[in-house]
């Protein structure tokens, strides 16, 4: 990563637990012949099916644009957050955990919108992984490590960094740990060197709320580190959860706050990476690939279930406890990379 990038200094303990388990089964005798009885056959219980989503509505559920998928890296460091933008126009916001214990947004658009979006910061290993379930994207950036730079050049995506594509973005003075870049999604598709493709089946299923859910009061903790929490609470007259990082409630750019109508927490893995800041903090990778508990947040309440992706392209499967999908309120969604040994509790 350049050094024109450098990163808040914190310490950042990862742990993982292994778990182990073991069968068996005993022998038991043949059950005695029956004369059959005759009675009437049990009806079954259709499978209920979940409609195709309306044009472009992959990500929301709702009528929407089609197009290009764009994905922005937008900062969270606390200098950076009164300058966000473009959290609120988004189809999916994803906050994942990098080095020092701070987090960082992946920004998902359709189409060539003008949404003005920033201050774009720099990619991580972390995103080639959870990029491919999209397909071909597009990739807005600012800055990354040699290795990383690699990585992202070799894989399906379109890179349009600011390194490479400066005429896609605007500098707006900077701040002591980076430069303040934005862009919008239409210059993006427009700088970039070759066609990303049109959106496609996620995994996101839409529907009525899935069954028994847990009502929400007061605030619920995701831990991403002892340096980054968010504090999650319902919102009843917006229709959608308030997201609040540390003392910082996430506010769009006309300063009212983001109020995602589903919030997925998805308890991941991490693993070391393979590449260090200039202050020597390793960037550790969010295994998006995998299974592991989720937990999905709607219509305020709580719904426990299961997150789980097969492939590098394969999409990914959510679902509830009683085996049927976690289905998604239409809407904005914002997905939560939490560490799996952290939990979300109340607080």
């Amino acid at each position: 990563m350049p050094a024109r990038h450098p990163s808040l200094v914190a310490a950042l303990v990862l742990a993982s637990l292994a778990l182990a388990g073991c069968s068996g089964s005993a022998p038991h005798k043949a059950a005695p012949t029956r004369t059959p009885t005759h009675g009437p056959s049990p009806t079954a219980s259709p499978t209920p099916t979940l409609a195709a989503p309306p044009p472009g509505g992959w990500l929301t559920g709702q009528p929407g644009p089609t197009g290009p998928v764009v994905a922005v890296k937008i900062d969270n460091a606390p200098s950076a957050r009164p300058l966000q933008h473009g959290l609120q126009a988004a189809q999916v916001v994803y906050e994942e955990l990098v080095e020092g214990g701070t987090t960082r947004y992946m920004a998902m658009y359709v189409g060539p919108s003008d949404t003005d979006i920033g201050p774009v910061r720099s990619a991580r290993d972390t995103d080639v992984e959870l990029l491919g379930e999209y397909g071909k994207v597009l990739f807005g950036f600012s800055g990354a490590n040699r290795g990383v730079l690699a990585h992202i050049d070799a894989a399906n995506l379109v890179p349009v960094p600011d390194e490479r594509y400066d005429g896609a973005y605007t500098m707006r003075g900077r701040r002591v740990e980076a430069y303040n870049f934005y862009t919008t999604p239409r210059r993006l598709i427009a700088a970039a060197p070759a066609k990303a493709t049109d959106l496609t089946d996620v995994g996101f299923r839409f529907g009525p709320a899935p069954a028994g859910g847990t009502p929400v009061t007061g605030r619920l903790v995701a831990t991403f580190s002892s340096y980054t929490k968010n504090y999650l609470s319902w919102d009843a007259a917006r229709g959608g959860w308030h997201v609040q990082v540390g003392s910082w409630l996430v506010q769009g750019t006309d300063g009212t706050s983001v109020a995602p109508a589903n919030i997925l927490v998805q308890f991941v893995p991490l693993r070391a990476g393979r590449y260090v800041d200039v202050l020597g903090n390793n960037s550790p990778d969010s295994a998006t690939i995998g299974s592991g508990r989720a937990v999905l947040l709607r219509d305020g309440n709580r719904y426990d279930g299961t997150w789980s992706r097969t492939g590098l392209t394969a999409p990914t499967s959510w679902t509830g406890a009683d085996g049927k999908p976690l289905t998604l309120k239409p809407g904005q969604t914002w997905i939560l990379l939490v560490p799996q040994t952290n939990d979300l509790v109340a607080g």
